[in-house]
């Protein structure tokens, strides 16, 4: 296993750590990131862009605004995912 984040993940920590759910990747080891960023993120960045593109029911929106994630930065998470070959939409 690589000892560091590609530069995809590292933003998408970067980006995610602000919200309480994920807060606690910022002192997580690297292959506990890789697997949250594959597994819990990857489903919680596809409904902020369900919520976001196809106007579906939710409540990501809101938390990323309230945890101080803007419009871009939640584009650049998913840009990021699908880099890294997960399907977001």
């Amino acid at each position: 296993m690589e000892s560091e984040l590609d530069a995809d993940e590292a933003e998408i920590a970067r980006i995610m750590v602000r919200l309480p759910e994920f807060a606690w990747l910022e002192s997580a080891e690297i292959d506990e990131i890789r697997h949250e960023i594959r597994h819990k993120i990857a489903k919680t960045l596809q409904q902020y862009y369900l919520e976001n593109t196809r106007m579906n029911l939710g409540n990501w929106s809101a938390k990323f605004s309230q945890a101080g994630i803007t419009e871009d930065d939640g584009k650049s998470a998913i840009s990021c995912t699908r880099r890294l070959g997960i399907e977001i939409s």
